[in-house]
């Protein structure tokens, strides 16, 4: 039916980390909004001071830069642990859709995967990503089709998972 060979890169993982923030793991959008206040708040804290002759502590600087490059680079940073956490061998994939499963295969393992198990679908422009839960997620590089057509994929797997994709940019 299917065949689709890519390779977890950390481009292509920082997508998948920035698919799974914005849908299966929403919960951190308010934990991204509590960083936005402290890091306002404490930016104007300091520009009151400065205005009123006060001296900020220097370290307060530094916080504000330690949450505002974490805010930023969010993704990139929980891209790169999960490439440190990749098992050897498991970069590279050659997966198989079928009528009932799909099958992963890679230097080191190969797995069986239901439709059942997805929980939920993403698009980017470059990737489809599957989600099986909220903390794990499959990404498929549409330029690594071996058999089939991309638009057929997406049609596929909504009719097989009964869910819709959702368009990430």
């Amino acid at each position: 039916m299917f065949q689709i060979e890519q390779t977890y890169d950390l481009a292509g993982l920082t997508v998948l980390c920035r698919a799974a923030r914005k849908t299966v793991q929403k919960w951190k959008g308010i934990l991204r909004l509590i960083c936005w206040l402290i890091f306002a708040a404490g930016m104007l804290l300091s520009a009151v001071l400065l205005a009123y002759g006060g001296k900020p502590k220097v370290w307060w600087f530094a916080v504000y830069a330690a949450i505002l490059l974490l805010l930023l680079f969010e993704d990139r940073l929980n891209a790169w642990i999960a490439k440190r956490q990749m098992v050897p061998g498991t970069a590279h994939s050659v997966t198989k859709f079928d009528e009932d499963s799909y099958t992963v295969r890679t230097d080191a393992t190969e797995t069986n995967w239901k439709y059942e198990n997805i929980t939920g679908l993403c698009e980017t422009e470059r990737y489809y990503i599957l989600f099986l839960g909220k903390r794990h997620g499959q990404m498929f590089d549409k330029q690594g089709f071996r058999w089939g057509e991309p638009d057929a994929f997406r049609s596929f797997l909504e009719k097989k998972t009964g869910k819709t994709f959702q368009t990430i940019k």
